[in-house]
């Protein structure tokens, strides 16, 4: 049977309709059967009912959800020739679900593409890629053709992976050119840098240009040029030209490095403010060695008056549906950057970064359990254990987390005799581990706080000496009271204030790093592995190892990691005791 498309008559099962198919990318007018009795169905209305359906669900994917990983997805090096996909969902730039159904490991030059992106063998990096693929699958016998041909009858959505060289558009994530407008001004195989300024200032407010900086080779770069400033001026407000210098020989090699740059907006409204790389200042160095290269670009801000957020808002929504779509048609969606260390006529995987430019979906479980986060930031963050039978002892945060209070009450035997000594429970402070001094203080029955001695004042506190014991390896502390006369009172409540050390506070606020040795594993069920970690720019080195998921595998204090029975891919995570956002992790590869 055939049907027509446009004049074109295409054999129900060619090649040409199932490309026509997967390339599909005209999600609407929408046009669905009408039924009647009586009414003969032929393929070209049961291919009208199945296009009516998912184009619906992917216009709203696509324009409610977004495109990018939704879940899973995270590429794993198994070894120097090797990558682990794990199983996940990501939508592509048309709504498409691009579903990962079980985890797919592939050599890196069985990959797609893989000749074309290294080139010559000596491509710093290469970018894994994932697409929507459809495959014919199944065989029927042909009636119309009297049942002397056959046709497949089922077509099985999947996925292609696939490595290019290519970077993407500047515009590749949507949500970020709301708010802000970056641009490449120079790229090749050795460095890239890229210029990000926010897309709406006010007039006559600071603001951020933001220099990002990537280098992908063992040489030392630097490089200098001069930006010039319309409708905005330097950090002190004198200068129309700002000059950018950089010298990754005079900072530790990381491959990746940020300039910020203050700048100020003019007194000026609805204008278009901008900053351009003079291209005859650029000047490249590779080892001190000049090297060939030119960088230019222009970033842009829109200096407005009012309330930015509603710009913000009105933007996102006088894009019209056609042009959004159109402009997100040439997206990929790139899953991992891996970089290479050229071996001769091929390369090995010395790193994989996961989802590169940040192409992901937020779904309502993310949602939501970032809206429990915020609202349990404004909650106490420090709840100190109380004793049993007693009221619960409050404590509370300052917006420095160097500092943290409460109230402990303390029940006393009425009618305590002199030197008779009284205990609270163990308080978490919530200041983390380490040094911290802790005042106290007796609350009066008139809502006023006595500190120091309390026999100056013995006519609004009993007459009682307090004081704590730190623990700084737990994050506690106890306090303990003291009677020096009878006491007739049942209770008393002491206000504690707890400041973290100014040694602490430094290594809090310095560069501090975790590194895991070896950065991955392959081991074989049940097998054990000591894991060192290396802990840079820490005073206390004290760490909590975890594994993720649960059943992955046990780990213990001193870092011996036992793998698990079943098989898979599982993290091992090390995280600082004192300081629980500095941490670092490695994937596992546990197979027979």
């Amino acid at each position: 049977m055939t049907g027509s498309s446009r004049g074109l008559e295409i054999k129900e099962g060619s090649p040409l309709l199932r490309t026509a198919i997967m390339k599909n990318t005209q999600l609407y007018p929408f046009e669905r059967n009408k039924y009647y009795y009586g009414m003969l169905l032929s393929v070209e209305n049961f291919n009208a009912e199945q296009k009516y359906v998912n184009d619906k669900r992917r216009l709203i994917n696509r324009l409610i959800n977004g495109c990018g990983v939704v879940s899973g997805l995270n590429v794993v090096r198994i070894d120097e020739q090797t990558l682990s996909v794990e199983s996940g969902l990501a939508l592509d730039n048309t709504g498409r679900e691009i579903v990962v159904s079980s985890p797919v490991t592939k050599k890196l030059a069985m990959i797609n593409g893989f000749d074309t992106a290294l080139g010559s063998g000596s491509a710093p990096y290469v970018y894994l890629c994932i697409e929507y693929k459809e495959e014919e699958k199944g065989q029927a016998y042909d009636l119309g053709s009297g049942g002397q041909n056959t046709a497949c009858d089922r077509l099985r959505e999947g996925y292609e992976l696939f490595l290019t060289s290519a970077e993407p558009a500047d515009d590749t994530d949507p949500v970020k050119e709301l708010y802000e407008h970056g641009t490449t001004v120079f790229s090749d195989d050795k460095l890239r840098i890229r210029h990000v300024m926010p897309r709406f200032v006010s007039p006559l407010s600071e603001l951020e240009l933001r220099v990002e900086i990537e280098t992908f080779t063992k040489q030392f770069i630097s490089f200098s040029y001069d930006i010039q400033l319309i409708c905005l001026t330097g950090e002190n407000g004198d200068s129309s030209v700002l000059s950018v210098r950089f010298n990754e020989a005079l900072t530790e090699k990381t491959g990746k490095y940020t300039l910020v740059y203050k700048l100020r907006s003019n007194n000026v409204t609805d204008a278009e403010a901008s900053a351009s790389i003079d291209p005859a200042t650029f000047r490249l160095s590779c080892d001190n060695k000049p090297a060939e290269g030119t960088a230019s670009g222009r970033s842009e801000a829109l200096v407005v008056s009012g309330d930015i957020s509603e710009r913000i808002f009105r933007s996102a929504f006088d894009k019209d549906m056609d042009t959004l779509l159109r402009s997100s048609m040439s997206r990929r969606l790139y899953l991992a950057r891996i970089d290479l260390v050229n071996a001769g006529e091929t390369a090995v995987i010395e790193n994989v970064t996961a989802v590169p430019f940040g192409q992901y979906v937020i779904n309502n479980t993310l949602q939501y359990a970032l809206f429990r986060h915020a609202l349990m930031s404004l909650e106490d963050k420090a709840m100190p254990l109380g004793a049993s039978g007693e009221e619960p002892v409050h404590a509370s945060r300052a917006n420095d987390s160097d500092v943290a209070s409460g109230v402990c009450r303390i029940d006393l035997s009425s009618g305590s005799v002199k030197n008779k000594t009284f205990y609270s429970e163990e308080i978490i402070h919530g200041l983390g581990l380490g040094s911290v001094t802790v005042i106290l203080g007796l609350k009066t029955k008139k809502d006023s706080t006595v500190y120091g001695d309390s026999e100056i004042f013995r006519e609004d506190v009993p007459q009682i000496k307090v004081a704590a014991k730190l623990d700084p390896s737990k994050g506690s502390f106890v306090i303990g009271v003291m009677t020096t006369a009878t006491v007739l009172d049942d209770f008393v409540e002491v206000k504690w204030t707890a400041i973290r050390d100014v040694d602490e506070t430094v290594n809090d606020s310095s560069d501090m790093k975790i590194l895991i040795k070896p950065n991955s594993l392959v081991l074989k069920p049940r097998e054990s592995k000591y894991l060192d970690a290396v802990c840079m720019n820490m005073a206390n080195k004290t760490l909590r190892w975890s594994v993720v998921p649960a059943s992955g595998g046990n780990i213990d204090d001193n870092g011996q990691y036992t793998a698990p029975v079943a098989e898979g891919v599982y993290e091992v995570i090390a995280q600082s005791a004192v300081f629980p956002d500095v941490k670092a992790s490695i994937m596992v590869v546990v197979r027979k």
